[in-house]
């Protein structure tokens, strides 16, 4: 539920961005094919009076590399957007209430405990400590990420990564088809 509202806010927020990236992609791939068409026209009217068929088949030529930049600028375009709106993400979950947090890592230790019985946590903020000694797991340890837990199993034959990081890396291409579909239908 919290993932739809962030993409619901994401897409409010990156509308402006996304508006202009597009406009100015469009703009690009526009002028790319103009500049391309009169480029083509000017050369089929030299190759045309020395031969007809080979200037047919130059401007095409012409007229399909020019349609292939400009598809690569759009793409690119796009990329961007996407990757803007995943680090949007990534900075709404840095920025989570402690409750909706404390929410998620007591789901995310209490599934880990299904699995891994015998275990200690690895934390990557100061409020996980609480958490943890809520279950009475130990603590070894910090990581760098935005936030969430590791769950290690002592002789370290099991570990559930259940940072933001890793969740977002496992959803990352379900999260950029999601967040292509809002912004491109």
């Amino acid at each position: 539920m919290a993932i739809k509202n962030l993409i619901k806010e994401i897409k409010k927020n990156a509308k402006d961005e996304i508006d202009k990236i597009i406009k100015e992609a469009n703009e690009k791939a526009r002028k790319i094919i103009e500049d391309a068409k009169e480029k083509a026209r000017d050369e089929a009217e030299e190759i045309k009076r020395n031969a007809g068929k080979e200037a047919v088949a130059l401007k095409g030529k012409i007229l399909a590399m020019a349609r292939r930049k400009a598809n690569k600028h759009m793409i690119e375009a796009k990329e961007k957007i996407i990757k803007e709106c995943i680090e949007e993400i990534k900075n709404d979950l840095r920025k989570l209430n402690e409750k909706e947090y404390e929410k998620f890592v007591e789901k995310s230790i209490k599934e880990a405990l299904k699995e891994i019985n015998d275990g200690y946590v690895i934390i990557s903020r100061n409020e996980d400590k609480k958490i943890a000694n809520k279950f009475k797991m130990e603590i070894k340890g910090k990581i760098d990420a935005i936030g969430g837990v590791i769950i290690r199993s002592r002789n370290g034959s099991k570990e559930i990564n259940a940072t933001f990081d890793a969740l977002i890396e496992r959803k990352k291409d379900e999260l950029r088809i999601k967040i292509a579909e809002k912004l491109w239908k």
